[in-house]
């Protein structure tokens, strides 16, 4: 997939980023938690049982989260086209980190190279 990926330009991929999870890399406290769940929640392919198990948390926390996840990103999570755009804004958003040596804690500008 990473073949894919370059052939996107780095510019159009950041601006992606920015649209989809730009209120979760705003704040790295505790949106970082999030964007964690949101990765697990949707590697589980929405199912919040699952997810919860992986992430080690009750059910409730899980549902906190995700209603928090949808209220910070405007989105539905159940909607099938915002699942397929947050899958492809984390992979852009990872392989973007995977390039700049595993740092987030850089400004997403920094963190996908700009061509």
């Amino acid at each position: 997939m990473s073949r894919l990926f370059d052939a996107i330009p780095a510019s159009v991929q950041s601006t992606f980023v920015k649209e989809k999870l730009g209120a979760l890399l705003e704040d790295r406290t505790y949106n970082r938690d999030l964007l964690w769940t949101l990765k697990v929640y949707l590697d589980s392919n929405g199912q919040a049982q699952e997810a919860a198990k992986r992430l080690y948390v009750h059910r409730n926390t899980l549902a906190y989260r995700l209603a928090r996840l949808q209220a910070l990103l405007g989105c539905d999570l159940k909607n099938l086209d915002t699942v397929t755009d947050l899958r492809l804004a984390l992979a852009f958003y990872h392989n973007g980190m995977q390039e700049n040596g595993g740092n987030d804690n850089v400004e997403i500008e920094k963190t996908i190279p700009i061509s």
